[in-house]
């Protein structure tokens, strides 16, 4: 019985071994990948150049200039003021004023006109159907002179004709479609 004893304890002690080995290794692995990563990290910390990223946002910005003299308008033109090339869109906002400038009723329309070249109309806007390079000008808006109404009914005044300009960063084209609803092909605005 002494004999079964002892086999049973040597048995218990064999596996308590193995398992303080099993413990050792397993320990001994986490070591060495700690400092094989600490190692690394290290080595690449203290050899890898700073890597300096410079970024530059473009600037879009314009400018309307037109010839005016109180009744006609002429030559309206737009441009590009910024340092990115842009496509352009305009809107012709009209209503009525009086003596000293002040908003008053009454329905005013925009007077006929013909589109200067490269420009195209969509849904009461006016769109320059080629980008406009940084330092350049859109085109005349308008080959005819658009000439302001004086009102003579119930609500009487003079017309305003404000010519309210859009710029987009022509690349990508997508983000003009997008924006604008228009459709761009080689370039232009359909």
């Amino acid at each position: 019985m002494k004999n079964g004893k002892l086999e049973s304890q040597h048995s218990q002690n064999e596996k308590k071994h193995s398992l303080n080995k099993l413990q050792l290794l397993i320990l001994s692995l986490l070591v060495v990948t700690t400092v094989t990563v600490g190692g690394t990290v290290a080595y690449l910390t203290t050899k890898t150049a700073p890597v300096t990223n410079t970024f530059t946002p473009s600037k879009v910005t314009g400018e309307v200039t037109e010839e005016f003299d109180g009744i006609v308008k002429k030559n309206i033109q737009v441009g590009n003021t910024g340092d990115i090339a842009v496509y352009v869109r305009v809107k012709l906002v009209t209503y009525r004023v009086n003596e000293i400038d002040e908003h008053i009723g009454g329905n005013a329309t925009i007077p006929g006109f013909t589109l200067g070249t490269d420009w195209v109309e969509h849904n009461g806007y006016y769109y320059y159907t080629v980008p406009v390079d940084p330092g350049k000008n859109t085109s005349s808006l308008n080959s005819t002179d658009i000439t302001l109404q004086k009102y003579d009914d119930a609500d009487g005044g003079k017309q305003v004709i404000e010519v309210m300009a859009e710029m987009i960063q022509s690349v990508p084209t997508n983000a003009v479609e997008e924006a604008w609803g228009v459709t761009i092909s080689d370039g232009r605005i359909q």
